[in-house]
């Protein structure tokens, strides 16, 4: 059979991937590092060693070793929703959530185990934690704004409530994808991917929320 994928294509595609792992084996020699011996005595260095790259190779996927660990690559864009818009007969909560969940599908969390060991040096580390809250912050702030668009767009929700109605759909998705880490780390189902266990949780928080006192 011949291929349909044109060649610059399936070259532009393979340096992705190698990117994508060079970028994860850093980040996994990181947190390895950090979860053996602290913070504090990881360098650039080791974890260099560890992920069997230059330091001038980590230094071209991530600005710290905090960064290494948070898995904040310089390489890639942070995930947003600029290009967003709203889908047919969709609620706008319905369309920020799933666009959410396919951004989370693309992402590679490692085991259960791996993020547990992830989950110990943040809290071992206040720095660390402060920056990952940061973080946190600015894709809520930007999910929020985008929400507040297709708000505008689909006219539905007064004006004077617009804001209040985005930041409730943005805690909303976070609550799902807390709930949704929560099923997938206590899993021994594999195969099952972290976009079902957002769809269980979507469906779970709904019910509650529906269900009378």
């Amino acid at each position: 059979m011949t291929s349909t994928i044109a060649p610059a294509e399936e070259a532009t595609g393979l340096r992705e991937r190698k990117k994508r792992e060079t970028s994860r084996a850093i980040e996994v020699a990181a947190v390895e590092l950090a979860a053996e011996l602290g913070l504090g005595e990881v360098t650039v260095e080791s974890i260099s060693q560890r992920a069997d790259v230059t330091s001038r190779t980590f230094f071209n996927y991530y600005a710290s070793k905090e960064d290494a660990v948070l898995g904040n690559s310089r390489a890639f864009p942070r995930p947003s929703l600029h290009d967003l818009k709203l889908r047919r007969g969709a609620s706008v909560r319905t369309t920020v959530l799933e666009a959410v969940r396919d951004q989370l599908s693309g992402f590679d969390f490692g085991t259960p185990a791996y993020q547990h060991k992830k989950r110990a040096v943040l809290l071992a580390s206040p720095q660390l934690l402060a920056k990952d809250f940061q973080s946190l912050g600015d894709i809520e702030t930007d999910i929020a704004q985008q929400t507040r668009r297709l708000l505008d767009e689909e006219g539905l929700v007064p004006p004077a409530e617009r804001d209040a109605h985005a930041w409730a759909i943005v805690f909303f998705i976070w609550a799902v994808v807390r709930l949704a880490l929560q099923t997938w780390s206590q899993s021994t189902d594999t195969r099952r991917a972290l976009a079902d266990h957002v769809d269980s949780a979507s469906r779970i928080l709904s019910e509650v929320g529906r269900a009378r006192s």
